[in-house]
């Protein structure tokens, strides 16, 4: 006796069932996906998104405006501390507090090129509001445009450094040869000798006799890269509403303060030509920020800061930044940092101690920076 199933237990009557009752879930979970997110594309919500500005924002102009002077007291006091300290021996601090606050400004470097500039230029150059030809084109845009700026400046550092080198070998020798033209021929022979012998050794020692050139460079780089970086930060603080900015301008303050640190103990440290020029380079980080934000004031009515042209400028200039800002972190951390360490603890009382306070704060430096991180 054969059995035959029923007809509600039929292969093709199950599959058919089955599939209408996805279908019919899938529907109704893809409905419900649009009413949280306003309905699809309508508005330009990409996954909960807005790409255009909030018009009903809550913005009052004085509050933005006196965000400028408050920014702007905290950069130029973080910048001119080092400074100050450095050069004003009547506050008599002493050398190894001075470098402790440069290792904090190492710190400060790094922790800034990772998660102030990165970190924004991947969710900047990351998102659904641009265009979907620039999203699907390549993944890795802000790692990239890092990369090639870290590759360019090593090349820089390189070109620079050879082009002052070969400069000092020139002055070397024509000083070499002019002290040796009224000589005799013995004295002629045995001097140029001597002069091989010199003009080799400094060939030799050439990268290794010039680190004020390499100071300079690093403090140029690094004003670059930091005062770039808050220009775009100013911006966006200028631009956002009033409950946003009571947030931000806390973390904006102490941000410039550490970044202001840390670029002042490179200028005081690369022992620039005249205090003018330290002045300068004071000055135009300090109001970079401001003026970031009094551009940001200006145009608070028109800017989008979730449009695809903003989006794109602030994530190429912060991934360049970062890329600046991490080359320039290592070198002093490879470079710099054990050679101050050489220099005060070696031999010293202590010695262990004064080397793990070198440690605290480079860890410290950086962990203040990612705290801040947080909220800015």
């Amino acid at each position: 006796m054969s059995l035959t199933p029923p007809n509600f237990l039929n292969l093709n009557i199950c599959q058919d069932a089955f599939n209408n009752l996805f279908s019919l879930y899938f529907s109704e979970h893809d409905h419900d996906h649009e009413e949280e997110t306003g309905g699809g594309h309508e508005g330009h919500i990409h996954a909960g998104v807005s790409c255009e500005e909030d018009p009903d924002k809550q913005y009052s102009r004085p509050i933005h405006i006196a965000a400028i002077f408050i920014i702007l007291a905290c950069s130029i006091l973080g910048t001119i501390i080092p400074i100050v300290a450095t050069h004003v021996k009547k506050l008599r601090i002493p050398r190894y507090a001075i470098i402790v606050g440069k290792s904090i400004g190492i710190g400060v470097v790094l922790s800034c090129a990772l998660i102030h500039m990165l970190l924004p230029a991947v969710v900047a150059l990351g998102s659904e509001c641009l265009p979907e030809s620039w999203q699907e084109g390549y993944e890795a845009y802000p790692y990239l445009f890092a990369l090639l700026a870290g590759i360019v400046m090593q090349f820089i550092d390189f070109v620079v450094l050879q082009y002052l080198i070969n400069k000092q070998q020139q002055k070397k020798s024509i000083s070499l040869d002019s002290s040796t033209s009224n000589d005799n021929s013995l004295k002629e022979v045995h001097t140029s000798g001597n002069v091989e012998h010199c003009h080799g050794s400094h060939v030799h020692g050439g990268l290794l006799m010039d680190p004020a050139a390499l100071k300079t460079i690093e403090a140029y780089l690094l004003e670059f890269g930091i005062t770039v970086h808050s220009v775009f930060i100013g911006l966006a603080v200028g631009v956002v509403d009033d409950k946003i900015l009571k947030a931000l301008l806390v973390a904006l303050a102490f941000h410039q303060f550490f970044e202001g640190v840390a670029l002042g103990s490179r200028i005081a440290d690369a022992n620039l030509t005249s205090h003018w020029h330290e002045a300068l380079l004071t000055a135009i980080f300090s109001f970079s920020a401001p003026i970031g934000i009094a551009i940001g004031v200006g145009v608070a009515s028109s800017l989008n800061v979730n449009g695809a042209t903003y989006l794109i400028v602030q994530g190429v200039f912060d991934s360049v930044c970062a890329g600046i800002l991490l080359y320039i972190g290592f070198s002093l951390m490879i470079k710099d940092f054990p050679e101050d360490m050489e220099q005060l603890c070696k031999g010293k009382k202590f010695e262990y101690l004064l080397r793990a306070g070198l440690f605290i704060g480079l860890w410290l430096g950086a962990a203040m920076m990612a705290f801040i991180g947080k909220y800015l």
